[in-house]
Parts: structure tokens; C-alpha cells; sequence
């Protein structure tokens, strides 16, 4: 009975360990400003820019798809369960198809404007811009309690490095988001801390080892 609970103790801290491993984010992101080069305003207003690494070169011209499954895999601003709402898509240089529920947006490949279209109680949203081919993803964090903003194409020559004339067209935008406390539904809980997850993990660790050393004395 006791080598089965302690075969269960050692279990259960191993899978808490495999789950903190599984669920931290593995991507790299650069910083949208820089020696020459500031895209953090191309959406205004914004909270945080971020840009997925590498900005050119083998790795850049990423997709976000799977919606949500990859900006949550890569961990965008350290979030890891951001639901997708819908995006704006197929643009051309004055207009495109929006799906999304939370923002009516205008405007084409360069430049537009985004408005409030929901009132749902959110704490946190995301804009991912895509292009393509040696450029990558730009996410910005947009305060939930703002009405609307402006958008200019962040693919601009540098932080990129691509051939002919910039800044390249905007090929979508997609719009992520999390529930607020009262919004119900998943997404709205914040994320565990991995070093809380993993201190417990170690705690049951030890628990199991140290009962495994007194069993064999005895």
C-alpha cells in the first residue's frame, strides 16, 4: 500500500513538472523600437508592441495559425490563453473582410482605423499584423477600455529586411483577447505562475523521495 502511494506522490509531481515545461512559452520576440526604427505607434493607442523573432531571415514570415493555438504556444506578452475573435482579412488598398465581433475596422493595406463594436467585459486584447516573407508577426496590446484607434503597416525597412520599397501591405489582422472577471466563459483566469507550479511539483518531489529513503531504512 505505501510503495502505491508513493508511486502515485512520484506521479503527480512529475506530471506537475511536465506541465510547467509544456506550457511556457518557447518563442523569442524583439522590441519594436530600436536604432533607426520605432513601429511601437504605427497602432495608436497601444499598451505594448512586440515582434516575433527573428525580425527577417530564415524563421520571419510566420503565421498565426492555428487561431488561438499559436500565439498561445509562443506566449505573446507572456499570455498563454488567449481566445481569437476574428480578424480582418483579405485587404486590399482600401478595404477588407472583417469577421471580427469586438472591432469594426476600416481602411486597406497601409492604413485604417479599428472601432469598438462589442461591450463585453474584457482585461486583456491583442492585434497580430501579418505580412509575409521576410517579416514576422507584430502583436500590440490594446487597453480594453479604449473605443477605437488607428492603424499604419508596421512592416517598415528596419526593423525588416526585404527587397523593394516599404512599408509592405498589411495581409490580415486577427484580434485576440481574454475574458474580464465578469465576462464568464474561459480565458478570463490569469495564468499560473510557472515558479509556483514548479515549487509545488518540487515539494511532492521531495515528499515521495524522502518517504522512499525512510522505507528502505526500515
Amino acid at each position: 500500500m505505501i510503495t502505491k502511494k508513493l508511486t502515485g506522490v512520484l506521479f503527480a509531481s512529475t506530471l506537475i513538472l511536465g506541465l510547467v515545461f509544456s506550457n511556457s512559452a518557447s518563442a523569442a520576440f524583439e522590441p519594436c523600437t530600436g536604432t533607426g526604427f520605432n513601429i511601437a505607434d504605427n497602432v495608436t493607442p497601444n499598451i505594448g508592441c512586440t515582434v516575433l523573432s527573428p525580425y527577417s531571415g530564415s524563421g520571419s514570415g510566420q503565421n498565426d495559425s492555428p487561431q488561438p493555438g499559436f500565439v498561445n504556444t509562443a506566449g505573446f506578452f507572456g499570455i498563454t490563453d488567449w481566445l481569437f475573435d476574428g480578424k480582418y482579412d483579405n485587404i486590399n488598398s482600401t478595404s477588407g473582410t472583417d469577421t471580427s465581433t469586438l472591432f469594426n475596422f476600416t481602411g486597406g493595406s497601409q492604413s485604417g482605423t479599428f472601432t469598438k463594436a462589442s461591450d463585453a467585459i474584457l482585461s486583456d486584447i491583442m492585434l497580430i499584423f501579418k505580412d509575409g516573407a521576410d517579416t514576422n508577426l507584430v502583436g500590440y496590446k490594446i487597453d480594453p477600455s479604449v473605443s477605437g484607434g488607428v492603424y499604419t503597416s508596421p512592416f517598415e525597412e528596419p526593423p525588416f529586411n526585404f527587397s523593394g520599397t516599404g512599408p509592405r501591405d498589411i495581409s490580415h489582422i486577427s484580434v485576440y483577447y481574454r475574458r474580464g472577471q465578469n465576462g464568464g466563459g474561459g480565458g478570463g483566469g490569469s495564468v499560473p505562475e510557472p515558479g509556483m507550479i514548479a515549487l509545488l511539483g518540487t515539494g511532492l518531489l521531495g515528499f515521495g523521495l524522502t518517504h522512499l529513503r525512510k522505507r528502505k531504512k526500515a
